[in-house]
């Protein structure tokens, strides 16, 4: 057994609360937790980063209820907040329902916090049964053994939801603290919605593990809009595991901007045919910021689709890491999988490591993958001189047209453009401007 693992899971672990399936779960999660510990560069799926050697030599705490107000610091505010939406909005990790907007449901839709879903007898114990393929198995048993709260998302069968649901993290407290949420997202046949997620943080070091079961039915659709801003101290897990029945969508659009290091794995897995999914990426990061997007499509089934896109900045010391992978399964014929990474240095300090995958066991397939690197143009940069714009909006304007290909394909247009003016504060930081 890791005793690092322990000295953690001791310190941060979860009581025996709730109803007794869960407690069953837990502490086979802790145990499993336990022995694997966490994860470090001599694990294949973990060589770019190396969690252990990250959470190592410090006390981490478990973060506590935030009661007062939140002040947010100016430019690292909730991108979506004018956008007229259902709303769950937690601090520390745990829920604020003065913060939050959950009045005026449509039949059929269900949103709460875990607590109070457990309280009410909810019954789900297969999303704390996922723990995903083995690159992302040890944080979800992590995160079933430490998680204290998250959002608990339903829809019945053939529920449209209208309104965007909004899902906001603030961690407005560091001192080496650290938070872990289960969210829980059930889409039944025919039903859909489109989800807007915050997570952003301030206050120095934390630590946050966030993780989300998702169930798509058949004929399903999630639109999944994110952005990452934490605090530049901060360590970060998001986690995605997904099943995605026959004929339903997954649509995840990401924007990365925040964080010491940090980790964004999604791992989805197809149960039904003629599904699609795609988990898009954009990331910019400065200083000595890393960031591992890891991606991993299990087409298990015929006729599904798949796409990864990772596009990042790269300034100063900074470090990307894009990793993917499909797998198809012997008959899952017709399957058809795409992921490409991109990376653009704006500094020779600056690295990435890209390691794209295709394991393929059936003929009868479409599958590609493919990696770039490199700096920007200097031939466009010398054009757009030559015709008069100054130096930084001419680099501003390569960059923001390398980004577009991730946050053009953002379906839900308000999102798309809140996020793209979210980037460009980046640039202007950068350049000594406000974020």
């Amino acid at each position: 057994m890791s005793d690092q693992a322990l000295t953690y899971l001791d310190a941060n672990g979860v009581a025996a609360v709730g109803p007794a399936w869960l407690d069953v779960r837990r502490k086979a999660a802790r145990a499993s937790f336990a022995d694997a510990g966490f994860p470090h560069r001599r694990v294949e799926a973990w060589r770019y980063t190396d969690l252990s050697r990250l959470i190592a030599k410090t006390d981490w705490q478990p973060a506590m209820p935030h009661a007062g107000a939140v002040l947010v610091p100016e430019g690292r505010s909730n991108p979506f907040a004018a956008i007229t939406s259902h709303k769950l909005v937690f601090v520390n990790g745990f829920f604020r329902p003065d913060l939050s907007e959950l009045e005026g449901l449509p039949a059929g839709v269900e949103i709460l916090p875990l607590e109070a879903a457990l309280e009410s007898g909810t019954k789900f114990e297969t999303a704390f049964d996922a723990n995903g393929p083995e690159a992302v198995a040890p944080i979800a048993a992590l995160n079933t053994a430490c998680a204290k709260d998250g959002a608990v998302i339903r829809l019945g069968e053939g529920v449209a939801l209208d309104q965007p649901v909004q899902l906001i993290h603030y961690t407005p407290d560091g001192g080496a603290t650290a938070s872990h949420t289960r969210n829980v997202i059930e889409l039944g046949a025919g039903a859909s919605m489109t989800l807007l997620e915050a997570q952003i943080g301030w206050g120095g070091a934390y630590l946050v593990d966030r993780l989300t079961n998702l169930t798509l039915g058949e004929g399903a659709s999630l639109t999944h809009v994110r952005i990452e801003d934490e605090d530049a101290q901060a360590v970060h897990i998001a986690t995605v595991l997904g099943d995605v029945a026959a004929e339903a969508s997954y649509v995840a659009g990401t924007l990365a901007i925040g964080g010491r290091a940090g980790r964004l794995q999604t791992a989805l897995r197809f149960t039904g045919e003629d599904a699609h999914a795609e988990s898009n990426t954009a990331y910019l990061l400065r200083d000595q910021q890393q960031l591992d997007s890891t991606i991993i499509a299990d087409h298990a089934v015929p006729g599904c689709t798949s796409g990864a896109l990772a596009k990042g900045v790269l300034d100063g010391e900074a470090t990307g890491v894009f990793q993917g992978k499909v797998i198809v399964a012997p008959h899952a014929q017709k399957s058809d999988a795409k992921q490409m990474s991109n990376a653009l240095l704006l500094s020779r300090d600056a690295a990435m490591n890209a390691k794209p995958e295709l394991e393929i066991y059936a003929d009868d397939v479409q599958c590609a993958h493919g990696s770039t690197i490199g700096e920007l143009d200097g031939d466009a940069l010398f054009y757009l001189r030559s015709r008069g714009i100054d130096e930084q909006t001419a680099r501003r304007m390569l960059i923001s047209a390398f980004l577009g290909g991730v946050l053009e394909q953002i379906p839900h247009e308000e999102a798309r453009d809140l996020l793209s003016e979210r980037a460009a504060g980046w640039f202007e930081s950068r350049s000594g401007g406000e974020a």
